[in-house]
């Protein structure tokens, strides 16, 4: 009676850090709210002891630097998909600015990261696939764990720049196995098989819808 009394309140437990994540991620105010909160507790606590940040502390802040800023034409986006897809656009639009400047980075197309993470995701980070797929990107967190270390290790997928950032780096890598192609590193990130010529192709037509809106052009949200 008594371990299942404790099997019981391990799940209760889990269900309200869900519930957090997701009112969060619905509530981005709230949320930086929070973290303004508790970074200052953290900073006082350890200026009171006279201690410095620790280096895996300082590891994961020099990875996460602070929201980028956001164009017109990134705000026009994410407002389009906050339409599309039933998401917060104050949420996503520092996901769309960070995508820009990933994919100038590892030379990729606009806005293929993100028709990617309109396809595999619906920009909802805390799905999980039957295979065990997990985040926006849809990463699988065993097979590349190692990508995750610096950002604070493998439970840092359900952070949504975590998994945009590490699955922007897989994506660059399978383009550049696949000789540059776009289509064909796409076939790979998707794993391959009958299915991934469709895959691409929503990709691909979702991408071309983004590039119109980030172009000033009306395009519907459903269809």
């Amino acid at each position: 009676m008594a371990m299942r009394s404790v099997v019981r309140l391990v799940q209760v437990i889990g269900v309200l850090a869900l519930a957090g994540l997701l009112y969060a991620w619905r509530h981005p105010d709230s949320l930086n709210r929070w973290s303004a909160r508790s970074n200052a507790a953290g900073a006082t606590a350890q200026e009171a002891q006279g201690k410095p940040a620790t280096g895996d502390t300082a590891a994961v802040a020099a990875a996460m630097p602070a929201p980028r800023s956001v164009t017109g034409a990134q705000a026009a986006v994410a407002r389009w998909i906050g339409v599309r897809y039933g998401v917060a656009p104050d949420a996503i639009a520092p996901l769309v600015a960070e995508a820009d400047i990933l994919g100038r980075k590892y030379g990729l197309s606009p806005n293929l990261l993100i028709a990617v993470m309109a396809i595999e995701s619906n920009f909802h980070p805390y799905i999980e696939s039957q295979a065990g797929a997990q985040g926006l990107m849809q990463v699988m967190p065993q097979v590349h764990s190692g990508r995750y270390e610096k950002f604070g290790g493998k439970s840092a997928f359900v952070d949504p720049m975590v998994s945009l950032r590490v699955g922007a780096e897989i994506l660059r890598d399978c383009v550049r196995l696949r000789g540059g192609s776009e289509a064909e590193g796409l076939r790979f990130y998707f794993g391959g098989g009958p299915s991934s010529a469709t895959y691409i192709e929503k990709v691909r037509a979702e991408q071309q819808r983004l590039n119109a809106v980030a172009r000033g052009a009306h395009v519907p949200t459903t269809g």
